[in-house]
């Protein structure tokens, strides 16, 4: 008699009590709770955009090298020294094209952050060289793309920390 009344008692017992619920409910509000952490960190950790001259085409990638080889074709070389302390930059650019006076864009990208990077104005003095100031102090690897400010040509490399004194850029293709 007291199994009849053991079982009777365990069918009374409300259903937020009885364990082969919890038993089916645990691993449902796991994956619930996981699935909803991740969701809401790849909402927040947004990783930036790839900055370069790419174009996904189906499975294979296709590099826009047209600003590369106008770099080329202006015969641009270019020095940069950067002043450790400071952060001021100063460039100078040789041509063998004439270019029209207008300020640079300097492009300090690193690899993976996008909140790292850093758009940099050189504006051009009467000594023709072009200045510059990082707006913060970098460490690590980057990478330094140089063009102007119409877009039409471009020159790039990569640098890691401690920079060396000066910096030489060459059109690469």
């Amino acid at each position: 008699m007291p199994s009849t009344n053991n079982a009777n008692h365990e069918a009374t017992r409300p259903w937020y009590q009885q364990p082969w619920l919890w038993f089916i409910l645990t691993p449902l509000i796991a994956v619930f709770i996981v699935g909803t952490s991740f969701a809401y960190l790849s909402v927040v950790t947004f990783d930036g955009m790839v900055k370069g001259d790419y174009a996904k085409s189906a499975k294979s990638f296709n590099i826009d090298t047209s600003r590369l080889r106008q770099a080329t074709v202006l015969g641009l070389q270019g020095e940069l020294r950067v002043d450790d302390i400071t952060g001021d930059l100063r460039l100078t650019l040789a041509s063998t094209s004439p270019l029209p006076e207008q300020p640079l864009l300097l492009q300090v990208i690193h690899p993976t952050i996008e909140g790292l990077d850093q758009d940099l104005m050189l504006a051009q003095r009467p000594d023709g060289n072009f200045y510059g100031t990082l707006s913060k102090n970098i460490d690590g690897k980057r990478y330094l793309h140089l063009m102007d400010q119409d877009n039409t040509w471009r020159m790039m490399i990569e640098v890691n920390t401690p920079w060396p004194a000066t910096l030489s850029f060459t059109p690469n293709q």
